[in-house]
This record gives structure tokens, C-alpha cells and sequence, in this order.
């Protein structure tokens, strides 16, 4: 026996695919900024907000070193069927640059407040608002260990980012004085990276 889906069943369906979809953009901001992929970063933003987008995040992302965030909760409402808005928990790892102890890592409780709009079928940001509950250095230099050489340490420096290819790409492309100057991030070598702390 099958029952057909009523409108209201096909409506319910479009948001549990809706809601996984806009979660995916959660995730991918997080990985993209944390593997400079800032190109990707900015694709997720409504087409007309790209380009500021691209050269905000080459910026910023360029004054912190390594960056771990973890996506948590994500609440979603829909304000109809194109529109919609959420609150997003992060716990953040930041590298910092500068300051009185470079290369320790700054560890945030952050609130990211977004809407989201479907343009051409695909949900985009169209606003991401960043609040903290608090920010915090931690006392641990975890980037000041020997390299892990994963399976030989269980303990120590690993391989991420530095190996991934947005990362050394990135790095490569801050070199321009465009972006800054000269920076030492990126070795790829497992060690610590000093870079300069900013948002």
C-alpha cells in the first residue's frame, strides 16, 4: 500500500534538505578559512558579495597563523521559502602573530549570527555577524612541539594545513606586497608558524 505525499509532507521534506544544505555552509566557511581557501570562503556568499568578500577574507586570513574551528549548534528559521536566518556555535583556535607571545594560541567562544538566501537554487550567506562570548590566550605553544611524524608520535606538530594545497598557495600569493609582504607562514614543515594576530 502507498500513501501519497501531500503538499505539506513535500514541504517538510524541501526544509530537512534545505537545513542540511545551509549547515553545509557552517562547515565549509570553517575548513576554507582554516585551509586558506578563501576563494571558496567567498563563494558561499550571494554572487553580488563575492569579490569583497575574496579580498576581505585574503586580508584578514593573512594576520593569523593556523586556525582550528570547530562548527557546534546551528539553529535555523525560515523567514519563507528563499529566506531564512541562524545562530551558529564555534570554538575557535587561533594562532597569533604578534603581540606580547607570538605563536601562542588564542582560544574564542564564538557566536556567528547569518541569513542566508537561495539564489539560483543554492543557499549563500548574505550576512555573517561574529560576537564572542569570550576570548582567552591559552598557555600551551602547540605549534612549538617537534613534528608528530604520524604513526611514530602520537604527540607533536602534524601535517594539517600545511600540506594542503590552498594553504601553500595561499601563503605563496601573501608574499605579494599586495597582501602585505613577506610572510613566514605556510613552511609545510610541521613546525611552528609565527604569524601576525588580527580578525
Amino acid at each position: 500500500m502507498t500513501t501519497d505525499l501531500t503538499t505539506e509532507d513535500l514541504r517538510r521534506l524541501r526544509r530537512v534538505g534545505d537545513r542540511d544544505e545551509i549547515r553545509q555552509l557552517a562547515y565549509r566557511y570553517a575548513w576554507g578559512l582554516d585551509s586558506r581557501d578563501t576563494d571558496a570562503v567567498a563563494e558561499l556568499w550571494i554572487p553580488s558579495a563575492v569579490e569583497a568578500m575574496k579580498r576581505r577574507f585574503r586580508r584578514s586570513m593573512s594576520e593569523v597563523g593556523v586556525t582550528v574551528l570547530f562548527v557546534g549548534n546551528h539553529l535555523i528559521d525560515f523567514d519563507d521559502d528563499d529566506e531564512a536566518h541562524g545562530l551558529v556555535y564555534c570554538r575557535g583556535y587561533i594562532e597569533t602573530r604578534d603581540g606580547p607571545h607570538p605563536g601562542r594560541f588564542v582560544e574564542q567562544a564564538i557566536l556567528y549570527r547569518d541569513s542566508y538566501r537561495r539564489v539560483d537554487g543554492a543557499w549563500r550567506f548574505v550576512s555573517r555577524g561574529h560576537e564572542l562570548w569570550f576570548g582567552v590566550e591559552t598557555a600551551e605553544r602547540p605549534l612549538g612541539q617537534r613534528a608528530a611524524r604520524w604513526p611514530e608520535h602520537h604527540d607533536g606538530v602534524g601535517t594539517v594545513p600545511y600540506d594542503e594545497p590552498s594553504w601553500r598557495a595561499f601563503w605563496a600569493e601573501c608574499a605579494d606586497p599586495q597582501y602585505g609582504g613577506a610572510r613566514d607562514g605556510g613552511t609545510g614543515q610541521g613546525g611552528s608558524q609565527h604569524t601576525r594576530d588580527g580578525s
